[in-house]
């Protein structure tokens, strides 16, 4: 019963750490894609403390927001288009759309 455990326990000690080397690859790809998207969005890299997190927020949520706005009237179209249908799931496509636009909106108005 002893040799089951040790082998159990080399397994799982085996798995870590191959699961912990998956993570480390990953976060290094990670840090390069951010890097990316920081200069496809034209971030300022100068800002610190709070003032480069405003920047990113600014440079990032107006494209989110354009784009939110071209999907939202296709989704609140299917949205009455599954009510029409008797479906139950279509109010919640509506509230999620119009949701999201407030939400996107109302962080633009703080950021500016």
């Amino acid at each position: 019963m002893s040799l089951q455990l040790i082998s159990r326990s080399r397994r799982l000690f085996a798995g870590a750490v191959a699961a912990a080397g998956v993570v480390g690859v990953y976060a290094a790809l990670a840090a390069a894609r951010v890097q990316i998207v920081i200069k496809a969005a034209g971030i300022p890299t100068n800002a610190a403390g709070v003032g480069g997190f405003v920047n990113a927020a600014q440079a990032l949520v107006t494209p989110l927001l354009v784009m939110v706005a071209a999907i939202a009237p296709l989704v609140l179209i299917a949205g009455g288009a599954i009510m029409l249908l008797g479906g139950r799931h279509g109010a919640r496509l509506i509230v999620t759309a119009l949701a999201m636009l407030l939400v996107l909106g109302s962080v633009t108005a703080i950021i500016n």
